[in-house]
């Protein structure tokens, strides 16, 4: 008989644990131990908030010599700042995208990968009227693709991004960002996967009287590989005062040196007109001659006033501004 029960008994399949019980105990486990925290691995690669701290500071720097660079070569009161710092997949980000744009691809010696800043169309068509010999005044964006003239034509500018990137990371790392390509349509892009973690940091530039917005990211892995050059850094603090500040730089823009024009202010022509012009046509200005002009400080409009003969030379005398 006691084989018997032995038999029955190994043979009789064993009780299934309960369920609502192994979870209650999970539970108590890791409820008692308040140091235990869920990982969420899709975002392990997301980087802490005084890192993210310097790297605002960083393209402040970064936007301050880009405004100069394209202030001097657009020949136009150029400005801007850093809107935001934010981490996002390569695929959300290029998700709140408008359709067509302007992606502006950059390599990242030594490191792989690229970095990508996609620029509005709102700045775009200023900046190809300053190429083309304009003011930047236009009321009219593009609400097309670029084409393959204007990319080249834009060409030095996309490469004024990369240079005063380098500059403004020195400080922190030796990086050679450097153009590589342009795309428009951002879905379409392969360059960098979408489940890519990365950093944006939104800028805004104002052209003149046009403004619109840089959006620049960086492989959230490229920047976790500088994170012990970051912990070296140490916190930024500003030596000098707001005021004396703001003194150096009034004393600074005094010397500076302007541009000043007097023009007829209005005047538009077409592009396949200007390249048909010839030696004896007559261009029709589009605006009536009261002998008054409008006084252009580096290609801007600032004031109105009369032309006047002073002598052996031509004046102006300011009515308004």
């Amino acid at each position: 008989m006691t084989n018997q029960d032995d038999s029955a008994r190994k043979a009789s399949p064993a009780p299934e644990p309960d369920e609502d019980l192994q979870g209650a105990e999970r539970d108590d486990v890791l409820g008692s131990d308040s140091s235990i925290t869920p990982f969420d691995f899709r975002h392990s690669n997301r980087l802490p908030n005084s890192q993210l701290n310097l790297i605002q500071v960083l393209h402040e720097s970064f936007v301050r010599l880009l405004t100069q660079s394209l202030s001097l070569t657009l020949r136009s009161f150029v400005s801007g700042s850093v809107i935001s710092v934010e981490q996002f997949s390569f695929g959300e980000f290029s998700a709140r995208m408008q359709s067509p744009t302007c992606i502006v691809y950059l390599s990242m010696l030594p490191y792989e990968g690229y970095a990508a800043a996609e620029v509005n169309h709102s700045l775009l068509a200023p900046i190809l009227d300053h190429v083309l010999g304009g003011n930047g005044k236009i009321d009219s964006e593009l609400d097309r693709e670029l084409t393959d003239i204007e990319k080249g034509m834009l060409e030095g500018f996309f490469r004024i991004i990369p240079h005063d990137l380098s500059e403004a990371w020195k400080p922190i790392a030796s990086i050679g960002f450097a153009f590589d390509c342009v795309e428009t349509e951002p879905l379409l892009s392969n360059r960098i996967s979408r489940n890519e973690a990365v950093v944006v940091i939104a800028m805004e530039l104002r052209i003149g009287d046009k403004t619109g917005k840089v959006n620049l990211a960086i492989p959230s892995l490229t920047l976790k590989m500088l994170r012990h050059k970051f912990d070296q850094q140490s916190t930024t603090k500003r030596t000098v005062s707001p005021e004396n500040e703001a003194s150096i730089k009034q004393k600074l823009s005094a010397e500076l040196r302007l541009d000043v024009d007097c023009a007829l202010v209005g005047a538009r022509i077409r592009l396949s007109d200007l390249l048909n012009l010839k030696e004896g046509d007559l261009v029709d200005l589009g605006v009536e001659f009261d002998r008054r002009g409008s006084l252009l400080v580096n290609g801007v409009p600032k004031l109105r006033g009369e032309v006047i003969v002073e002598g052996s030379r031509q004046a102006l005398v300011i009515e308004s501004a």
